[in-house]
């Protein structure tokens, strides 16, 4: 009677469980997620793995501001789910077939809710790693010591087990070396806690659990990643034996870690499989991204069911030409959609400061990233081959290695001319090239630099605001601009549309003059523009 009411106490705490977990689901999938994220700890994974030709390298990333549209893409409740979609991100596929099938999934999961739902629940279960204690177990190499198995196999479990036996059938007093054994134990435990990470192996324990929920999951839409994973679940049999104890010691918060204690339960699971989870490093490793990138997927399909009809998917082509359409930056409330055609080359974008021209390089890169990692666009219309992105947005001037900024960007934009050797084409905006040197050098290398790039296989975007360098490239580049009102009582004013032609504007010296400039200035400064004007 007794074990009957404790069933039906667990099975109304997991169906209360289950009930909240379904609750907060549901509710999560029609916002943007507020959370607590550290981007150091969610690019682990990323960092661990082998990169490809076409990786985003961390000066792109930065340029393009990532860390913040990753924000906003993200959904995930799992540590897996985050460095998934953190990863497919960084690593742009050149593929059309491989997005379409992301992008039905994708389709898939706003469709069918239950699925989606029944998905989400095992991601809640999974939830947070959030000392990255599996990835640092993975990463460091697993101590493996089968006679400390053996050792504690008999301190933990055939020596316990005979002292209580002679305690209830011999004499009471055998509990007296129960005790001893325990606090041998006790001193055993505090000495391995470090070494044996537990944490790491509980949330292996939980990942292993996570994908057997998915593999048992009776749906064809899905059947890509069950036999993924039943093929990784097989070559992780015996570690999935070996966890089961550990799983069981770890849950309800720890509920059982004295008796775990008391028996070295962690100590000798942990030296039962070191071996293994050391031999099969690579697959548990594909095991908890195929997992997260389930869960990515449906962070996406999450993201656009909110965005309802904000988002086209992308046309690619072999030509290497852009055509985006009413495109717009994801960060940005109310955003200005703007278009751009170009055939074949490059752009170069003027205007002053704060008029759209850096946030117009971002929304490109931005896109295109989202392209080619989930087939899909913000934009009423995309076309374009795919594209090796490679940006010089911002350079920094790293002083902590003796770096000053001019080096940063030599640095910087040796990384384009460098990507000009691979076979895709590059998509390349650069924002202000050279700008940590004199104007003379600057002018000359960039002309040349820029001419270099332009005959490449690339679509190269610069925004600059140096007026020699504009006629210099006008034969080979297009011109655009971004412009501003300034008005003496009102300020600046921006409408944050592109334009065809050079911007014209001396808006730069009105400013000075609505900010309160003596009036002397004002005209001398408008005086010596007109005069340097007419010596270009």
């Amino acid at each position: 009677m007794r074990v009957t009411k404790e069933n039906s106490f667990l099975s109304e705490l997991k169906e209360c469980f289950a009930k909240y977990s379904l609750k907060l689901v549901r509710n999560d999938y029609n916002k943007d997620v507020e959370k607590i994220r550290n981007i150091e700890k969610i690019k682990k994974f990323f960092n661990m793995r082998k990169k490809g030709d076409y990786t985003l390298d961390d000066q792109t990333w930065d340029d393009l501001d990532m860390n913040k549209v990753y924000e906003k893409l993200d959904r995930a409740y799992s540590s897996s789910g985050e460095a998934a979609l953190y990863s497919m991100l960084r690593n742009p596929l050149m593929k059309e077939e491989e997005l379409k099938k992301r992008d039905e999934l994708i389709q898939l999961f706003k469709e069918n809710s239950r699925l989606r739902e029944k998905l989400q629940c095992i991601f809640f279960n999974l939830s947070n790693d959030f000392k990255n204690c599996f990835l640092d177990m993975i990463e460091n190499d697993l101590i493996i010591n089968k006679t400390k198995y053996y050792i504690y196999t008999l301190l933990g479990k055939i020596l316990p087990l005979i002292m209580i036996l002679l305690a209830v059938f011999v004499n009471i007093k055998f509990m007296i070396g129960l005790f001893g054994l325990a606090s041998i134990n006790m001193l055993i435990n505090s000495r391995e806690v470090k070494d044996i990470k537990s944490n790491g192996i509980f949330y292996l324990r939980k990942s292993i659990l996570a994908a057997k929920k998915i593999v048992s999951i009776n749906n064809s839409d899905i059947i890509y990643y069950r036999d993924k994973l039943k093929v990784m679940l097989k070559s992780v049999k015996d570690i999935d034996r070996g966890t089961r104890l550990i799983g069981f010691i770890n849950m309800w918060a720890g509920l059982f870690e004295p008796l775990s204690v008391l028996f070295l339960l962690e100590e000798s699971a942990y030296y039962a499989i070191s071996d293994k989870i050391k031999r099969e490093k690579e697959t548990l490793m594909d095991l908890y991204y195929i997992v997260g990138e389930i869960e990515a997927l449906i962070s996406i399909s999450g993201y656009q069911h909110n965005l309802r009809e904000m988002y086209v998917n992308p046309n690619f082509i072999n030509n290497i030409s852009l055509n985006l359409e009413g495109g717009i930056h994801p960060l940005i409330d109310n955003p200005v959609a703007n278009s751009i055609s170009i055939e074949s080359g490059g752009i170069v974008l003027t205007g002053t400061n704060m008029a759209g021209k850096s946030t117009f390089l971002r929304m490109l890169g931005v896109n295109m990233i989202l392209a080619q990692s989930f087939y899909f666009v913000l934009a009423k219309e995309y076309e374009a081959p795919f594209f090796n992105i490679v940006s010089s947005i911002s350079p920094n001037d790293d002083l902590t290695k003796g770096k000053s900024f001019f080096m940063a960007e030599v640095e910087s934009i040796l990384r384009i001319i460098k990507a000009l050797e691979k076979d895709v084409p590059v998509f390349c905006p650069i924002d202000e090239i050279f700008r940590g040197t004199n104007p003379i050098e600057r002018v000359s290398m960039s002309a040349e630099i820029l001419t270099y790039i332009n005959n490449a296989k690339t679509i190269s975007i610069v925004a600059t605001h140096d007026r020699e360098l504009v006629n210099i490239l006008k034969e080979n580049y297009e011109f655009y601009y971004f412009s501003e009102n300034v008005d003496t009582s009102k300020g600046l004013s921006f409408d944050y549309k592109i334009k065809k032609g050079v911007s014209q504007t001396r808006n730069a010296i009105k400013l000075l003059e609505y900010m309160g400039y003596p009036k002397k200035i004002i005209d001398r400064s408008f005086i010596r523009a007109e005069t340097i004007e007419k010596l270009l």
